[in-house]
């Protein structure tokens, strides 16, 4: 693979991640341009991948999103109903991000749920 080619492919995966952000979050195109201070078909052409996206719109998006910057260089993967981000094209998400993740968007309720169910677990670890 040529490096051009590669530098494609990459702008295509952050493309379709902004794009699968976007809609989840359920902003319009010209929404999430007006956000990041770009022309809405200059935001058209960074989700199809024609386009590069500048280090700044990236760090926009993270902070629009919420996720760190790297997670829009992976690709996204649906674990129980839920989308999540492979921090790089090639490498793997560990456990404790995917926990994050899946935490990230509970109340308070079901976080102390949580980390009782992780207390017993850790207890009867420590029993047998």
């Amino acid at each position: 693979m040529t490096k051009k080619q590669s530098k494609r492919d990459l702008d295509k995966v952050i493309g379709q991640n902004i794009c699968q952000g976007r809609e989840m979050r359920k902003l319009s195109r010209d929404e999430l341009a007006s956000m990041l201070d770009i022309k809405t078909s200059h935001m058209g052409l960074i989700e199809r991948g024609h386009r590069g996206a500048t280090a700044t719109t990236l760090a926009k998006v993270s902070r629009i999103f919420d996720i760190p910057v790297d997670h829009l260089f992976g690709r996204p993967v649906k674990l129980r109903g839920r989308v999540m981000w492979e921090p790089d094209v090639a490498g793997t998400k560990s456990t404790s991000d995917q926990i994050q993740c899946l935490l990230k968007d509970l109340n308070v309720a079901q976080l102390n749920f949580i980390s009782y169910v992780i207390d017993g677990i850790t207890t009867m670890n420590d029993e047998g």
